[in-house]
């Protein structure tokens, strides 16, 4: 018989339904399967959704339009499964796949930010950039890292999110793994140093600029070192991060 589990995390809720026979020590292990589907609290599904497994193997995958995702050929045993997809509040599911067989997950998001009704005219939005943003703009006249309003983005007419930070100085753009990374250059070292990054304030851990969209973002900060970071921005006692994206996501009402 099937066995259901209902995880409650933060405020979300993922339901995991597995038909999971015990395999005997002797089986030949068989690649597992994992499907699943992603909606938001209403229950619309979300596409473009980052589903990342880590168990023996790293795999990553997105949500098609209806929200689903399916993954293939999988190590047996536990793993980890986490969603994200920008304005959301991130997900995780401890899962533990059997031996041929295929588990499911469904996954429930609320969204981080909420959506003010009103028209702006462009004196009110600049004056509400500054009062919702008055840290980037304090922080931007200090002339400590990097900085991009609105305004700046749409001028770069930027496809994807790391096009925006090729100007910025001691940021390259390479590839990993088949992935755009950013890296802030840190002289002869040989160790890869992957950004920490922040949206709306809230770290996210193992980021990658295609998780966000120039379109869904209202500035950006960059600091190259620990010598610029602001302390809220700084990466936890023992990261493996260098320098520090820092993201915000469009404005309510715009």
């Amino acid at each position: 018989m099937a066995n259901g589990v209902a995880l409650l995390t933060r405020g979300v809720v993922v339901t995991a339904l597995c038909g999971c026979p015990l395999a005997t020590a002797d089986a030949q292990l068989l690649p597992a399967t994992l499907v699943g589907v992603v909606r938001d609290s209403t229950g619309i599904p979300i596409p473009g959704v980052e589903v990342r497994f880590k168990g023996a193997d790293f795999v990553s995958v997105r949500t098609n339009d209806s929200g689903g995702f399916r993954m293939i050929n999988l190590p047996t045993g536990a793993a980890n499964v986490t969603v994200r997809r920008m304005g959301f509040v991130p997900a995780t599911a401890d899962v533990r796949l059997r031996s041929g067989r295929t588990d499911s997950l469904v996954f429930s998001l609320n969204a981080l930010a909420t959506t003010l009704a009103g028209v702006l005219v462009e004196d009110e939005y600049e004056a509400r950039s500054h009062r919702l943003l008055a840290g980037f703009w304090e922080r931007r006249s200090r002339g400590f890292g990097y900085f991009l309003t609105r305004d700046e983005i749409e001028k770069r007419d930027a496809h994807e999110f790391a096009d925006l930070a090729r100007m910025a100085p001691s940021v390259t753009v390479g590839m990993r793994n088949g992935r755009k990374v950013i890296r802030f250059s840190r002289g002869p070292s040989s160790r890869d140093c992957p950004p920490q990054y922040v949206v709306d304030g809230m770290r996210i851990e193992n980021g990658s600029p295609d998780e966000f969209s120039p379109q869904d973002v209202e500035a950006i900060e960059l600091y190259s070192g620990p010598a610029t970071i602001p302390p809220q921005f700084a990466p936890r006692f023992n990261s493996y991060t260098c320098g520090a994206v820092v993201i915000w996501t469009r404005l309510p009402g715009t």
